[in-house]
C-alpha cells in the first residue's frame, strides 16, 4: 500500500516552491515497483495493440496510450497494480497518431487502423460538452459507463468521445498521408469506405477532406491565419495540445497564459504547415486536383509566414517562443519561455533550404536544444532549467519525455546535426535501460542518473486560486515512449548496429 507520509522533509532535494505557494499535506509516497531486467519494446507494443505477433500489429485497432507493467515483471513483491498507474489504457487521438507515424516503416498497417478508427469517430456536428465540430478528431475515447468516464463526466462536463485537442486533426492527416504516399497500393487506401458516427458510408478521402476543412474554419477565422485553442466550455482542457497541464502555457515571468482568449502553440502550427503540404502532395499525385493542391499551397505558405513572423524572437540569440495568447483587448503576446517545442520547428519542412534566414533560425535553434538549461542526463527537458517554473519533476515544465526527444532528435538528424541526433537517441535508450520501464515521463533534474518520480506532492497557487499536482509518478509503459525506442532500434538494425554490444550509457550533460 501508498505510504502516507507529511513530513516535507522527505521532498526531493531540488524541490521548489514560487511565490503564492503552499505544500498541501499529505505528501504521498508510493511504494516503488522494482523490474528485474529492461523491458522488450517489441513485446510491450504487442500488448499495446493486443497483438500476438508482429505480423499482427494493427490488425485488432490502433494503439491504447498507456498499460502497467505486468507482475511477472516485477522483481519485488508488488503484485497489485495501484490506480494511479492505470489512467491512460484507453484510445487517445494524438498519442495513437504518434505511435502509429513513429512506427510506420516498420509496421505501416498500425497507421491504415488508427486514421480509420478516428474517421470512424470523426466530429459530425457541433456539439459543445464534447466539444465536437464538424471534421475534428477526437482526443479521447473512453465508454461513458467506465469509471473514469463517469467522474470526468460528473466533475468536468466532459461528453462522450471527448474532441479537445487542436493537434490531433492535423496529425491525423500527416499520419493518412504518409500511409497513402506509402506505394500505389496504400493509396487505395483513400477509397476505403467506413461508416461514420451518424451511421452514414463515406471514404477516406472524405475523411480527409472533412480534417482539412475543420483547419481552413479555424485559420480563416483567425485575425493573424494561426490554430488557436480556446476550450468550449467551462472546464474543458485548457491547453489543448501535447502539453496539456493547466500551467504549461506561461510568460516568462511565470504568469499564465490567457486562457480566456485564443492560444496558439508553435509545434501546432508547424504540424498543421507540413499537413497542409503533404495533402497538396496527395490530392495531386493520388486524386488528381491540382487546383485544390495549390489551394492548399498557398494555406500552407501563408501559414508559414505567420510562424515565422510570430513565434521567433531574437532574445537569447534568438528561438521559437513556446506560444501566443491574448490580452484583455484581445492583442497577441508572445509566450517567451525557451522549451523542448522549439525543437520540433526542426522535424518540418519549415527551414528546409538555403534561405540565409531559415539556415539562421535552425542553427540558433539547435544551440539552444544542446544547451546545458536543456539537455539533462535523459534528453530534453519540456521547460529550460532557467525559466522561472522550471521543477525537474513537473509533468510539462522540467521533465523530459522520451518522444518528444526523439521527435526532436529526427528534426536534428534531418539538417545535418547526425552526431547531436544520435547522443539523443542514445539518452533515451538509456533512461530504458536503467529504469526498465518505458516512463511516460523522467525527471530533467541534474542528476547523473535517469529517475522517475515516486511521489505525489500537490501545492495550492494561491495567486491562480487552484491547487497544482506538481510531482506525480509517470506510466510504465507509455505507448509513444514504446514506440521511439522500437524505432530507434530499429534505424540502428538498418545501419548494421549490433544492438547486443551498442553501448548505451551516457555521461552527464556538460
Amino acid at each position: 500500500m501508498d505510504e502516507l507520509n507529511g513530513d516535507p522533509q522527505q521532498l526531493p532535494a531540488d524541490f521548489k516552491i514560487l511565490p503564492g505557494e503552499h505544500l498541501l499535506l499529505p505528501v504521498i509516497t508510493h511504494d516503488k515497483r522494482i523490474f528485474t531486467n529492461a523491458p522488450s519494446s517489441l513485446e510491450q507494443i504487442l500488448r499495446l495493440t493486443r497483438a500476438g505477433h508482429p505480423d499482427e500489429i494493427g490488425k485488432y485497432g490502433p494503439s491504447i496510450a498507456a498499460l502497467a507493467f505486468e507482475a511477472k515483471a516485477l522483481a519485488n513483491e508488488i503484485v497489485e497494480t495501484p490506480d494511479h498507474l492505470r489512467l491512460y489504457e484507453i484510445f487517445f487521438g494524438r498519442d495513437g497518431l504518434r505511435v502509429a507515424i513513429d512506427l510506420i516503416s516498420s509496421y505501416p498497417e498500425l497507421a491504415r487502423a488508427t486514421t480509420l478508427k478516428l474517421a470512424e469517430l470523426q466530429g459530425v456536428e457541433d456539439h459543445p460538452n464534447r466539444e465536437e465540430e464538424l471534421g475534428r478528431i477526437l482526443h479521447e475515447f473512453r465508454d461513458p459507463n467506465d469509471p473514469i468516464a463517469i467522474d470526468l463526466t460528473e466533475r468536468l462536463g466532459w461528453g462522450w468521445p471527448y474532441y479537445g485537442s487542436v493537434d490531433a486533426t492535423p496529425e491525423f492527416i500527416r499520419t493518412l498521408t504518409a500511409y497513402c504516399k506509402r506505394t500505389e497500393e496504400n493509396r487505395a487506401f483513400l477509397s476505403q469506405e467506413y461508416v461514420d458516427r451518424q451511421g452514414n458510408t463515406q471514404t477516406m478521402t472524405h475523411a480527409l477532406e472533412m480534417a482539412l476543412a475543420w483547419i481552413s474554419r479555424r485559420v480563416s477565422s483567425n485575425p493573424e491565419g494561426l490554430l488557436e485553442y480556446k476550450a468550449a466550455i467551462p472546464k474543458g482542457i485548457e491547453n489543448q495540445v501535447w502539453k496539456d497541464s493547466w500551467d504549461a502555457y506561461h510568460h516568462a515571468d511565470g504568469t499564465i497564459a490567457n486562457h480566456e482568449k485564443g492560444i496558439a502553440s508553435v509545434e501546432v502550427q508547424v504540424t498543421t504547415y507540413d499537413a497542409l503540404i503533404d495533402a497538396a502532395e496527395l490530392f495531386e499525385d493520388a486524386l488528381d486536383q491540382t487546383d485544390q493542391a495549390q489551394e492548399l499551397r498557398a494555406q500552407a505558405a501563408r501559414l508559414k509566414q505567420a510562424i515565422k513572423s510570430t513565434f521567433w524572437t531574437e532574445d537569447k540569440g534568438g528561438y521559437f517562443v513556446l506560444g501566443t495568447d491574448r490580452d484583455e483587448q484581445g492583442q497577441l503576446r508572445q509566450l517567451k519561455i525557451r522549451t523542448s517545442n522549439m525543437g520540433h520547428v526542426l522535424n518540418s519542412r519549415l527551414l528546409d533550404g538555403d534561405d540565409p534566414e531559415d539556415i539562421n533560425m535552425r542553427q540558433a535553434v539547435a544551440r539552444h536544444i544542446m544547451s546545458p538549461e536543456m539537455l539533462n542526463i535523459s534528453g530534453i527537458r519540456t521547460l529550460a532549467s532557467d525559466e522561472f517554473r522550471f521543477r525537474p519533476g513537473s509533468y510539462h515544465n522540467g521533465s523530459v519525455w522520451l518522444w518528444d526527444t526523439h521527435h526532436v532528435a529526427k528534426g536534428m538528424r534531418r539538417h545535418g546535426y547526425n552526431e547531436e541526433a544520435d547522443e539523443l537517441d542514445r539518452r533515451i535508450l538509456n533512461v530504458v535501460n536503467v529504469t526498465k520501464m518505458f516512463p511516460e515521463y523522467v525527471r530533467g533534474d541534474d542528476s547523473d542518473t535517469p529517475s522517475v518520480n515516486h511521489q505525489t506532492i500537490i501545492v495550492w497557487d494561491e495567486i491562480n486560486q487552484r491547487e497544482n499536482k506538481v510531482d506525480q509518478p509517470p506510466q510504465e509503459v507509455q505507448a509513444w515512449s514504446v514506440a521511439v525506442i522500437l524505432a530507434t532500434k530499429k534505424r540502428l538494425e538498418r545501419r548494421g548496429v549490433d544492438l547486443t554490444t551498442y553501448d548505451v550509457s551516457v555521461k552527464k550533460a556538460a
